[in-house]
């Protein structure tokens, strides 16, 4: 039989929901267990037939390896072949079996099953799948039989556990076995590793709840943890784990914890809490580090004013909150010239203009321009007065040229040694304004190397400086239509020193005739500096979203 038609199960379970019976029908388990089980996880499915009021049936099994190999049952199937009654709560996640005058609630993810009144642990927790819980099929028969006030089924008869350290059946040994046909084979499970130790446990205060760290011989893997509360207690339950007395002994509670208890019952070891207040179940958090298992207990109280008030304060220091705007050029340094005589420094500042309304307008900053008028500033008192205002990002705007009228396109730029003549060519350009500069020998020996040295000097902003760049770019490409001439680094003086991620933008080629025009166009300027803005604001909630 194929491998999903082994999980094809019809089911005319019956279940009281509401004071009524509903059917519930499962029809593809292939499909709904590997929503939560990775289908490497499972093993072979397996079927077995049976008979009930002179109907086969078929009942679906599933070897689970992570869970050891224990086969696993649908509930809602093992109950439909007892012709049990039972009552389902989907909310909850948990299913009454009522067998003769006995009640058995069982609970998924969780390996206590209350009888009656009497709470009963599995070796292993239950599972969830589509609606239906799921039991290792060996442990809950032999919980289920002595209750079972009928003929127990031959298919779901068990003999005492497989010794794990003897090798399985062969075939034909199964063949000549007083097996029924069609019985539920155990599987044997495979060698397992050597439990985990537990060897300590502590727990600690903290500012805004308590924090318990479980320490054992090796990391516990999450699925073997499991927590829930009841009546102020706290259980913590590790399956598979082993509990050194030696060591767990005295136990100091803290924070919400006033007394704690363990205990070992060879299969899973628990350790109860005892709480001071009520706790929330779906704010209890579990984590590992190496072979510690973490268990946090968030308090319901809030931090105190001033540690809010610290929190805040520590956040607002990291926010793009300042954005400093760089106009290029400027008063008796006129930058490059188009053929038709247009400056470069009076689109640079037009832009500059139109990117300040907007970002002012829709995003949250203080926008600080280097230079608001036509006025002439050095490279360095640009990024001196960047740095004043502690600005957060800084974007330098300029305008490209070429010999050649057919160039054409936009490039943005971050810090560092040219690594091609276009580059190279661009920078020499740039940072040619430096012969308006009275002190221009101090810019003596700024070569590769010293580009080198300030690009290392920047280092902590140069991750966020390159996507920053790569921003910009793809924005003023889509948004304005040109040529992409990539993202590339250089030399350029006016970004040496700006303590914050800084960016170049050489938005068209004045030098190109057509591009000239379009500078000159007040609707593609306003294109750029939406361009521009629509990097800025990618760059600044990708960044803040990590705070």
């Amino acid at each position: 039989m194929g491998r999903c038609n082994a999980f094809a199960v019809a089911r005319k379970g019956r279940f009281l929901c509401a004071g009524a019976f509903t059917a519930l029908r499962f029809t593809s388990y292939v499909l709904h267990l590997s929503l939560i089980f990775c289908a490497a996880a499972f093993a072979h499915p397996q079927e077995t037939t049976s008979a009930a009021n002179g109907a086969p049936q078929k009942l679906a099994v599933v070897t689970l390896p992570e869970m050891g190999n224990v086969q696993f049952v649908a509930l809602g199937d093992l109950a439909e072949r007892l012709d049990l009654r039972t009552f389902y709560s989907e909310k909850a996640r948990k299913v009454i079996l009522y067998t003769g005058s006995h009640e058995i609630k069982v609970t998924a993810m969780n390996p206590f099953v209350q009888v009656n009144e009497r709470m009963v642990q599995l070796p292993l927790e239950t599972r969830f799948a589509n609606g239906d819980i799921l039991v290792p099929l060996r442990y809950f028969a032999d919980l289920l039989r002595p209750l079972y006030p009928n003929r127990w089924p031959e298919e779901l008869e068990f003999s005492p556990a497989p010794d794990a350290n003897k090798a399985a059946p062969s075939s034909d040994n199964a063949a000549a076995s007083n097996e029924p046909p069609g019985a539920l084979t155990p599987v044997t499970p495979k060698p397992a590793a050597a439990p985990a130790s537990i060897s300590k446990i502590l727990i600690e205060e903290k500012a805004n709840g308590t924090l318990i760290r479980v320490q054992a011989s090796r990391p516990i893997a999450r699925k073997q943890v499991n927590t829930r509360v009841s009546q102020r207690w706290l259980y913590i339950d590790v399956a598979g784990g082993r509990l050194d007395s030696t060591f767990v002994r005295n136990i100091r509670p803290a924070g919400i914890v006033q007394r704690v208890t363990s205990q070992y019952t060879g299969a899973v070891v628990q350790i109860s809490c005892h709480l001071k207040e009520d706790l929330d179940q779906k704010r209890i958090s579990i984590s590992g580090q190496g072979n510690e298992t973490l268990i946090s207990l968030p308090t319901l109280d809030q931090l105190s004013t001033n540690v809010l008030r610290n929190l805040e304060s520590e956040k607002r220091k990291w926010l793009l909150d300042t954005i400093v705007l760089d106009a290029g050029h400027g008063g008796h340094d006129p930058g490059a010239i188009g053929p038709s005589g247009v400056r470069e420094k009076d689109i640079t500042l037009a832009l500059a203009k139109r990117l300040k309304r907007l970002l002012e307008k829709k995003i949250e900053a203080r926008i600080v321009m280097t230079r608001d008028s036509d006025r002439y500033l050095s490279p360095r008192e640009r990024t001196q007065l960047a740095n004043a205002a502690q600005g957060k990002i800084f974007i330098s705007i300029h305008c490209n040229s070429n010999l050649s009228r057919r160039v054409n396109g936009a490039t943005t730029y971050i810090l560092g040694p040219a690594r091609s003549e276009e580059a190279l060519e661009v920078a020499r350009r740039e940072n040619a304004v430096i012969k308006y500069d009275p002190d221009s020998s101090s810019y003596a020996g700024e070569g590769d190397e010293s580009f080198i040295l300030a690009a290392m000097a920047q280092s902590a902003f140069n991750r966020e400086s390159e996507d920053f760049a790569a921003m910009i770019q793809e924005e003023i490409c889509a948004g304005i239509k040109l040529p992409d001439r990539g993202v590339k680094q250089a030399g350029f003086y006016v970004m040496v020193g700006a303590s914050m991620p800084n960016i170049l933008v050489e938005t068209a080629f004045i030098s190109n005739p057509r591009e000239e025009g379009l500078l000159s166009d007040a609707g593609f300027q306003q294109d750029i500096a939406e361009a521009i803005f629509n990097g800025i604001k990618r760059f600044k909630e990708k960044y803040e979203s990590g705070i």
